[in-house]
C-alpha cells in the first residue's frame, strides 16, 4: 500500500536527487514500556528544517557493527547507523532509500526534553487535551464509527469510549498525526539525544517495514517522536501489534480506520485489558483516609475501599468490580480521587504518564456522553520548575528515602519517597510534590 501523506521536502524528487545518502531520526520513551509522547506540544516550524538534506560517506565504506554511540555531525550518525543497518542484514538498497532526503532537524531533539504530560500539571495538562473543542471533534467522528467500534468490543473486548479517547489524545482525531518522515524523526533522537539504543531498534524495525515492500518509506509519515499514524504507533509495534483487519496486505494506520481501531485495541489486550471493565471512575475520599495507600501499585478489592469509606463522586456506594483496584491521586489529598483497574494500567502502557492516561480516559468517557471530573484541583498551587522537582529528589536522595538518578519527573518511585518524608514530618502522605513540600524540607535540613 502507497499511503500519500509526504510533504512537500519528502517529494519523489527530492528523494531521486539524494538517494546515494544515508540518514535516520528522532526521539520518543519506549511504547509499551514507557510509550511515545503525544502530540500536545506545536509541531515544529517546517523552516526550521535546513534547505538540503545530508550529505554522507558511502554506507558500504564503513565498518560500524553496533549502534553508534558518538558521531561528530548528524551527517556521521546517519552514515553510520546505515552502516550498522548493512551489518544487521538490511538491504543497502532499502537503507539508502529510507534515508533519502532526510535533515539534521534540531528542534526534534529540542521537544525530546518537553513532554507536556510529564512537566506540566495534571490540570493544566487535561485543559488542553480535553477541551470542549476537542470533545466535540471526537462526537463528530463518533457516528461514522460507532459500528466500527461495537465490532471491535466484541473481537477485542476493549470499550468504544477507550479506543476514542486514544485516537484523540495521539492525534487529534486523526487532524494532527504528524508530518516528519519517521527515518528523518528517529535518526536526530539517535544524534541527537540520550535515547541512541531505543532510536537504532525503531530504525531497525522501521527499516524492516519499508522492506516488506507495501508501505514506501517516504510515506511513514509521523510525530517527531517517530510514532506513526492515527494511533501513533512505533515501528517495533506496528510490527508486532498491529492488525490488517480490512486484508489490504498490510496495516495501514494512516487511512484505514479498521485497522486503526482493531491494532489499538490489539495493544490494549496485550497490555493486560479486561473484557467487561471500565477503566475507573471518580470517588469521595472519606476524612481520615490512609493517603499512602493511595498509589497505583497497592491494589485492593473492592470491599477494601469500602470499608474504609470510599463512595463514588456522587456519594453512591462503590459498585461490584472484579480484581484488585486502586486508588491514585495526581494532586494530593486536596484534588479529585480515582478509582482504577487493571485497565487504567492497559491505558498507562500505551503511554507511561499517569496525566496522559486520565486524559486518554475522560475525553473518551465525554465523547461518549459522560460527565467531567467534579472533584476541584488546587489550581492556586504554584508550579515546580525542573530545578525544584531535581532539588526535592535531590533531598530525598540525601535523607535515603530515594535512589537512583535525579531527572526531575515525580513518578512512582519519586512519590513513594515523599510519602515517606511526609510520613516521617507528620504531614498528609499523599506523595504530592509542592513548593510548600520543598520549604519544609529546607527548613529542617538547616535545623
Amino acid at each position: 500500500m502507497s499511503v500519500n501523506r509526504s510533504k512537500g521536502r519528502w517529494s519523489a524528487a527530492t528523494i531521486l536527487a539524494t538517494v546515494l545518502m544515508a540518514g535516520c531520526a528522532s526521539p520518543p520513551p519506549p511504547q509499551a514500556q514507557a510509550a511515545a509522547p503525544t502530540e500536545n506540544a506545536p509541531a515544529p516550524a517546517a523552516e526550521t528544517a535546513p534547505a538540503a538534506a545530508v550529505n554522507v560517506p558511502d554506507i558500504t565504506a564503513i565498518n560500524q557493527t553496533s549502534c553508534p554511540k558518538q558521531a561528530a555531525s548528524y551527517e556521521e550518525w546517519v552514515a553510520r547507523f546505515g552502516a550498522y543497518a548493512l551489518h544487521q542484514g538490511q538491504s543497502e538498497k532499502v537503507v539508502r532509500t529510507a534515508f533519502a532526503g532526510v535533515y539534521e532537524n534540531p528542534s526534534i531533539r529540542d521537544r525530546a526534553g518537553k513532554q507536556p504530560e510529564f512537566v506540566t500539571p495534571v490540570w493544566t495538562y487535561l485543559e488542553k487535551a480535553v477541551s470542549p473543542e476537542r470533545i466535540a471533534k471526537g462526537q463528530a467522528r463518533l457516528p461514522e464509527n460507532r459500528a466500527l467500534l461495537a465490532e471491535i468490543e466484541r473481537d477485542f473486548g476493549t470499550n468504544p469510549n477507550i479506543l476514542m479517547g486514544i485516537w484523540g489524545i495521539e492525534t487529534d482525531f486523526g487532524n494532527n498525526f504528524g508530518d516528519v518522515n519517521v527515518f528523518e524523526a528517529l535518526s536526530n533522537v539517535g544524534y541527537g539525544t540520550s535515547r541512541k539504543d531505543f532510536a537504532c531498534t525503531e530504525l531497525l524495525s522501521a527499516l524492516k517495514i519499508a522492506a516488506g515492500g507495501k508501505i514506501a518509506p517516504q510515506d511513514m509519515i509521523g510525530s517527531w517522536a517517530g510514532a506513526m499514524g492515527h494511533s501513533q504507533f512505533l515501528p517495533s509495534n506496528y510490527l508486532t501489534i498491529a492488525v490488517d483487519r480490512d486484508r489490504s496486505g498490510a496495516p495501514d494506520l494512516w487511512t484505514s480506520m479498521p485497522d486503526v481501531f482493531a491494532s489499538t485495541a490489539n495493544h490494549l489486550v496485550r497490555d493486560g485489558w479486561q473484557r467487561g471493565q471500565p477503566w475507573g471512575f471518580e470517588v469521595k475520599l472519606p476524612a481520615g483516609f490512609p493517603y499512602q495507600e493511595a498509589e497505583l501499585d497497592i491494589e485492593k478489592p473492592v470491599s477494601h475501599w469500602q470499608q474504609l469509606g470510599v463512595k463514588r463522586v456522587n456519594g453512591q456506594a462503590l459498585p461490584a468490580l472484579s480484581g484488585d483496584t486502586a486508588i491514585l491521586l495526581l494532586a494530593g489529598h486536596k484534588g479529585p480521587a480515582f478509582l482504577t483497574t487493571k485497565n487504567f494500567k492497559a491505558i498507562l502502557k500505551y503511554n507511561y504518564s499517569t496525566s496522559y492516561a486520565l486524559a486518554v480516559a475522560y475525553l473518551g468517557d465525554r465523547v461518549m456522553g459522560g460527565s467531567g471530573i467534579q472533584g476541584k484541583w488546587p489550581v492556586d498551587e504554584p508550579q515546580l520548575s525542573l530545578a525544584e522537582r531535581e532539588e526535592i529528589q535531590q533531598r530525598l536522595v540525601d535523607l535515603g528515602h530515594l535512589s537512583g538518578s535525579v531527572d526531575g519527573v515525580i513518578g512512582l518511585k519519586t512519590r513513594k519517597a515523599i510519602r515517606l518524608f511526609q510520613s516521617r514530618a507528620g504531614l498528609p502522605a499523599d506523595g504530592f510534590a509542592t513548593k510548600s513540600l520543598l520549604l519544609e524540607m529546607r527548613r529542617r535540613a538547616a535545623g
